[in-house]
């Protein structure tokens, strides 16, 4: 009996081996299958969340790189800006340089300004000050150069329009130099030959005459005008041009002449309005 239950209890402990050995086989081999059958599941679940990884981080970059860019067009606005500034700034400087040399402020109170628009159908511009800067109707406006531009025509808190001698509304009184003392520019003597007196109007699209030119008076192309300042609008020795065509008619009295202004509207950016001469 002892012997047989000896027996038993060794064939017990092999069973026992052994069906822990196949336990465990066939656990892996469970494990084998479930990893065979499930794998394409996992690949494609793997895949699907490797790509909405990769997406949602697609969508951040861009949301940073969206951000950058607003960053870098704000700041290219304020350096356009602060360039424009600058730029503005450098004509202003030029401009008063060139009315210090031709001693503008000795003869003139002026108020400088920037050109703001230009109404080419209008014969006009528009400035950045108005009657909170002192400017009032009808002052006169010039250049740096001392060259005539217009007179103010219309004036608001900060802005002010002015007509320009092109303008139809235009007129006043002017004298024709001979251009031959251009030649003695460097001489102490030069003298300024008048040949006669007359009206210059506006014409309307950049379009100036000097009118009532006698017959018997020889006028060239080349030839300038100067203001008279006898109507008290504009002062006296202002350039308003230069003659570039002489029109005669026989049986007129008078001839007349078409002008130069001696302004470049497109080149027009900094003006002086005259306040008192």
């Amino acid at each position: 009996m002892k012997f047989s239950f000896k027996k038993n209890k060794v064939l017990a402990i092999i069973i026992g081996i052994f069906l822990i050995f196949s336990l465990n086989f066939f656990q892996k081999e469970v494990k084998n299958f479930f990893y065979f059958v499930s794998s394409p599941i996992q690949k494609v679940l793997w895949r699907a969340g490797d790509g909405m990884s990769d997406f949602f981080e697609t969508i951040s970059e861009i949301k940073k790189l969206k951000k950058e860019n607003e960053e870098l067009r704000t700041k290219n606005q304020r350096l356009l800006s602060e360039n424009l500034k600058l730029l503005e700034l450098k004509q202003e400087n030029e401009a008063l340089r060139q009315a210090l040399e031709n001693d503008l402020e000795k003869e003139f109170d002026l108020v400088i300004a920037s050109v703001l628009g230009k109404d080419f159908s209008q014969d006009s511009i528009l400035i950045d000050k108005g009657s909170e800067d002192g400017i009032s109707k009808n002052l006169p406006v010039i250049t740096s150069q001392k060259t005539l531009l217009g007179k103010v025509d219309q004036v608001f808190k900060n802005f002010s329009r002015v007509s320009l001698i092109s303008n139809k509304q235009i007129s006043f009184s002017a004298k024709i130099i001979d251009s031959e003392f251009l030649d003695k520019a460097d001489s102490k003597d030069i003298e300024l030959k008048e040949k006669t007196q007359g009206v210059v109007r506006g014409e309307g699209g950049f379009e100036v005459i000097f009118d009532l030119i006698p017959q018997g008076v020889e006028v060239k192309e080349g030839d300038l005008i100067l203001t008279t300042g006898l109507e008290g609008v504009f002062p006296k020795g202002l350039l308003a041009g230069s003659v570039k065509k002489i029109k005669k008619e026989d049986i007129a009295p008078f001839q007349k002449a078409e002008l130069d202004p001696a302004f470049n509207i497109k080149e027009l950016n900094t003006v002086f309005v005259v306040t008192s001469f």
